[in-house]
């Protein structure tokens, strides 16, 4: 039974040796390369391996392209916020929150009794936006004002134009999220975040490269047999990390999404403001008409 169990005690260790030999050489790899890379910015070698000309150009033109989808995604992201367009004022946040502790403390409550509960609609206390929130203030000025006067019937006139201009600025937003933001940030999470580890592992099997050749120029001859071999992988693996570094970029540099994604948030922005026209458009001489009967009824008193 000792025995046994002794066999058994050893193959265990040997099982866990060998699954630690991956991580011993992932650690001696990196102190490496770390130690290379301190050595570079101490000045204390000159013998840097050169990448490829191509290769640079390509890290130029991905670090612009880069900068351009950052630049565009963090104006676009205001497309997938509510009210971006219009500050809230404080009372209007207050109201929000009160609505929303009564309702699930209400919630709560009947689920607490065992009372079933039913979902409820309510209006969105919020205006969505600058024009909701021009139409919430219309129409509650105009319940203030006697149905007859003109300028009651010119406010009521003025809410529902600004809620269907709150209602294409929706629009707007839902579809520029759709065919603008969301594909651009998908492809910087995907080509351009691809390009930018494959270039980090390039840096990285670089300076392993450097330093195993560093190694070789001071090895004893005894060791110099090995330290070659390793430095031929390693330069191997340098040179196909550096190919598949390039395809990707390339990749990043000839794509026509962006393009396409652009020319979309034109076209959505052109049919929102198109909207927004024809409805002022005919608000316009609505208001005029109104303009007119009010000085008519009200002229004598002025």
């Amino acid at each position: 039974m000792s025995g046994f169990d002794t066999a058994k005690l050893q193959s265990a260790f040997s099982s866990f040796t060998s699954s630690l030999k991956p991580l011993g050489e992932q650690v001696s790899r990196g102190f490496t390369q770390v130690s290379q890379f301190a050595r570079e910015k101490a000045g204390a070698t000159q013998d840097v391996t050169e990448l490829p000309p191509e290769y640079r150009q390509l890290e130029e033109k991905v670090d612009n392209i880069k900068v351009i989808y950052e630049q565009l995604l963090k104006v676009a992201k205001n497309y997938t916020l509510p009210h971006y367009d219009y500050e809230p004022d404080l009372a209007d946040r207050a109201s929000d929150f009160t609505n929303f502790l009564s309702t699930n403390t209400t919630t709560f409550a009947k689920t607490l009794t065992g009372q079933s509960v039913q979902q409820t609609s309510s209006a969105q206390e919020t205006p969505s936006g600058l024009s909701a929130a021009f139409g919430k203030a219309a129409f509650t000025s105009a319940s203030l004002l006697a149905d007859e006067e003109p300028f009651a019937a010119a406010l009521k006139k003025f809410g529902q134009t600004q809620e269907r201009m709150g209602n294409f600025r929706l629009q707007q937003d839902q579809d520029a999220n759709l065919k603008f933001y969301t594909p651009m940030l998908a492809a910087y999470n995907t080509r351009i975040t691809e390009a930018m580890k494959a270039r980090r592992h390039v840096q990285s099997l670089r300076l392993t490269y450097d330093a195993l050749r560093a190694r070789l120029k001071s090895a004893a001859p005894d060791k110099a047999d090995q330290i070659r071999a390793e430095a031929e992988k390693s330069e191997d693996e340098f040179v196909g990390a550096v190919d598949e570094a390039m395809g990707k970029m390339k990749l990043v540099v000839v794509n026509g999404e962006p393009l396409r994604c652009l020319s979309d948030l034109v076209a959505i922005q052109l049919q929102y403001h198109k909207n927004v026209y024809e409805a002022l458009a005919q608000l316009s001489p609505e208001l005029d008409e109104l303009v007119v009967t009010n000085e008519a009824l009200y002229a004598p008193a002025q």
